[in-house]
């Protein structure tokens, strides 16, 4: 019997306590642009499912949260803000009303800075306004002061001035002109450069090849971004899971600045799988397999598989690095592969070796030479043909995310001429043109603007002379997503893409994340491949449209694409396409 009374009192515990205490709602009238900021501060708002325990002490929190809203419209630059609050004790539950009156924005009037040089240091440089994110007249908001101030400590460095320090800053607010003056001074400190860097952390990686990644010579002028460009070489190696650049306190008596790079290395082993499928081309998946430091010196070993209903290949990279200098590597590659399409059924063993340099941190370069032999199945023809190619290629890539970009662009350029050897006489040169830009048009919500185009021709045999897997072709995942698999160019009697001499295929879509992992994209694409040798863009362009659905991992979005043709041809064409897979389309 004593143990039922326990377990009621315990039941009617939580009950008691929710009696003593005073549940409430808030609202909040006026500054709705600035209502997330205000809520993130907000006690009452933060703390609703945790009532008081008295009239009192709901008041208290109201009168705390002033504070702390006046705080945030401070810092937005409403200096001259009203901020009250009303309690309705009679409401149930208990009404809270947080009004807020911003008043005018307050404008930065000026942004003054004096740099107080070392004895026998020459002046740095002015730094421009513009430079530092500010423009007279702005809204007086906190963030970009901040920002502006370490902007302009980092536009020092850059100068060579990597000790320079704030000594004072003084802002004043002119309650009656509703204008902030912020005045900076500035010691920048003696001239540094260079010095000696020390690494540590290093147990795998060969020490020469870090040092070798250096973009500076010892004794050269200090620069921030050169040390942003050693950090940035670093970890797109991916062998290191933490690269950390540090400056000594103060300069050697010769003016040199001992640099300190600490490494942690990552696994340099990683394997990985993928998954795809589309309506045309069925389901597809890979697998690979990576090691990125074979020999101790980046060396990057990568084998592959991949299994679909159009491709079934084994795929093996060797990449040396710094082979005849920096940034010089030697690739080598080797592939077997089948190919089962509409068009063409391939047979091919081929391997590759060659060079590739890093031309500038956006743009690379390659020549190489490659060798294949190929069996060849179209309609009722069979051949075996041997040939040999002297690929050269240019790249360019300033996005910022490879499977995802934001902003940037990326260009790729190949000339590749083929001879077939055996005593063969087929000789062509195949051209290819593929270029994608990226805009962002707002943040928030983030819309980005991405569009594409190709062009390819070949010259020096006709089409017949051509084998199927060189020809051209437009269509499928990748390519004008309305079309399956290759059937936006020409096709024979029996239905089946031809390829062309020439292609020409263009798009774009608008990327726009609904929320943090969910995205929306239409998009418009247009193409074909023509049999002459330079694509006739005033005849029929195939053309489609669509929507996807993007949905954001930390790997990457996951991909899901429906396309419709807009001009299909009658009994050709299917109505619609399916796309699913990781990445964006382009």
């Amino acid at each position: 019997m004593r143990l039922l009374v326990w377990l009621f009192l315990a039941l009617l515990a939580p009950l008691s306590a929710w009696a003593q205490t005073v549940p409430y709602r808030v609202e909040l009238v006026g500054a709705d642009d600035l209502r997330d900021r205000i809520e993130e501060v907000s006690r009452l708002f933060q703390l609703r499912d945790e009532p008081p325990a008295s009239l009192l002490s709901l008041q208290r929190r109201a009168e705390a949260d002033m504070d702390r809203i006046s705080e945030v419209l401070r810092s937005e630059g409403y200096y001259a803000a009203q901020t009250t609050f009303a309690m309705d004790e009679q409401a149930q539950p208990v009404l809270v009303t947080v009004t807020v009156a911003p008043g005018a924005a307050f404008k930065l009037e000026a942004f003054n800075v004096r740099v107080d040089a070392a004895f026998n240091t020459p002046q740095p440089k002015p730094v421009p306004l513009s430079d530092l994110g500010l423009a007279i007249g702005q809204p007086a908001r906190a963030a970009p002061v901040v920002e502006a101030q370490a902007a302009l400590l980092r536009a020092l460095a850059e100068q060579g001035y990597a000790l320079a320090k704030v000594q004072d800053r003084q802002v004043v607010v002119d309650h009656a002109a509703q204008t902030m003056r912020v005045d900076v001074v500035v010691s920048s400190g003696p001239l540094a450069w260079f010095g000696p860097v020390a690494i540590t952390g290093l147990t795998h990686v060969d020490e020469g090849w870090v040092r070798r990644r250096l973009p500076w010579e010892p004794g050269e002028r200090f620069s921030v971004s050169q040390m942003e460009t050693m950090r940035k070489r670093l970890v797109e190696s991916r062998l290191f899971s933490s690269v950390k650049l540090a400056t000594a306190k103060q300069a050697q008596e010769d003016g040199q600045l001992p640099i300190t790079l600490d490494l942690r290395e990552a696994d340099q082993r990683s394997v990985g799988t993928g998954v795809s499928w589309a309506s045309s081309e069925g389901v597809g998946a890979n697998a690979y397999w990576e090691h990125r430091n074979l020999l101790g010196a980046a060396e990057r070993l990568r084998t592959s598989l991949t299994a679909s209903q159009i491709r079934n290949a084994a795929d093996v990279t060797l990449r040396v690095p710094d082979v005849l200098g920096v940034d010089q590597d030697v690739l080598s590659s080797f592939t077997a592969e089948e190919q089962r399409t509409d068009a063409y059924v391939t047979r091919t063993v081929g391997g590759a070796v060659g060079m590739e340099w890093v031309v500038t941190p956006t743009w690379r370069a390659a020549a190489s030479t490659a060798l294949e032999r190929t069996y060849e199945e179209r309609n009722d023809r069979r051949r075996n043909y041997t040939l040999v190619s002297f690929p050269l290629e240019a790249r360019q890539d300033d996005t910022d995310d490879l499977l995802d970009p934001t902003k940037g662009n990326r260009l790729r350029a190949q000339m590749r001429p083929f001879v077939e050897a055996l005593g063969g006489t087929v000789g062509f040169t195949r051209f290819e043109l593929y270029d994608s830009h990226y805009i962002m048009l707002l943040d928030k919500p983030r819309i980005i603007l991405a569009g594409w185009g190709r062009f390819g021709t070949i010259t020096g045999t006709g089409l017949d002379d051509v084998p199927a897997d060189k020809r051209f072709y437009v269509g499928g995942g990748g390519s004008v997503r309305a079309f399956g698999f290759q059937r936006a160019g020409p096709v024979d009697n029996d239905n089946d893409p031809t390829g062309g001499l020439s292609a020409l295929a263009f798009g774009g879509e608008v990327r726009v994340k609904v929320t943090d992992t969910i995205g929306l994209v239409p998009f418009v694409e247009a193409g074909n491949a023509y049999e002459t040798r330079l694509p006739r863009p005033m005849e029929t362009l195939r053309w489609g449209a669509g929507l996807g659905v993007r949905y954001f991992t930390p790997i990457g979005p996951v991909r899901a694409d429906v396309a419709v043709p807009i001009n299909p041809r009658p009994g050709m064409d299917d109505s619609y396409q399916i796309y699913l897979s990781l990445g964006q389309a382009f």
